[in-house]
C-alpha cells in the first residue's frame, strides 16, 4: 500500500503534485486562458442574439408609431377637474332645506375635505380676510368668533351666537391660470 507523507491513500495532495510538476505555473496560465476564451465565446453568442432580437423589434415599432400619434387623447379640459371628487364626496345635507342666511364676515371658503364617511371628519380651507388660510374641523373657532358647525358638499355652515350662517364654495374662486398669466 503507497502512503504519501501524511497522507492516506484515498487523499492526495494537489498543491504539493503542483509543487513537484515542472511548469506548474504553466498548467495554471492555460486553465484560465481556456476559461476567458470559453466565457468571451459565451458573451459574444448571447450578445449577437440579444441584438438580433432588438434590431428586430426596433423596426417593427419603427411601422407602427404613425398609427399611435393618430390616436393620442384628446387635451385635458381642466374645467372637468371639479367632477373628479379628488377630497370626498359629501354626505346627504346636515342642515334642514331652509335657506340660512351668508355670514357677513370677511372670511373665503376655498375647499371643503370630506375625507371618510364620517360628517365629523369633515373640514373646510377657510381663508380669513388677512390672508390667512386655515383647515377648520367641526367645533373649530373660525375668525370673527363663529363656530364652523356642519360642513355640506358646497358651504359650511357656521354658528355666530344664535344665529346660524353659511359660507358658501364659489365656483370661480378656484380656477385655473389663462394662458397670460
Amino acid at each position: 500500500m503507497m502512503k504519501f507523507a501524511g497522507f492516506s491513500k484515498f487523499a492526495f495532495d494537489w498543491k504539493a503534485a503542483e509543487r513537484e510538476v515542472v511548469g506548474g505555473a504553466y498548467l495554471q496560465w492555460l486553465a484560465t486562458a481556456l476559461a476567458t476564451v470559453y466565457l468571451l465565446g459565451v458573451l459574444y453568442v448571447n450578445l449577437s442574439t440579444a441584438l438580433a432580437d432588438i434590431d428586430r423589434t426596433s423596426t417593427g415599432a419603427a411601422a407602427s408609431v404613425p398609427t399611435e400619434t393618430a390616436t393620442q387623447n384628446p387635451p385635458l379640459d381642466l374645467s372637468e377637474i371639479a367632477t373628479w371628487h379628488l377630497f370626498g364626496q359629501s354626505p346627504e345635507s346636515v342642515s334642514s332645506n331652509d335657506a340660512v342666511a351668508e355670514t357677513q364676515l370677511q372670511l373665503k371658503l376655498l375647499g371643503i375635505m370630506f375625507l371618510s364617511k364620517n360628517p365629523e371628519n369633515a373640514s373646510g380651507i377657510i381663508q380669513a380676510d388677512d390672508g390667512q388660510q386655515k383647515k377648520y374641523r367641526l367645533g373649530d373657532q373660525l375668525p370673527g368668533g363663529a363656530v364652523l358647525q356642519a360642513v355640506e358638499q358646497d358651504r359650511v355652515l357656521l354658528k355666530r351666537g344664535e344665529l346660524q350662517e353659511s359660507l358658501l364654495l364659489k365656483k370661480d374662486s378656484v380656477r385655473a391660470p389663462s394662458a397670460t398669466e
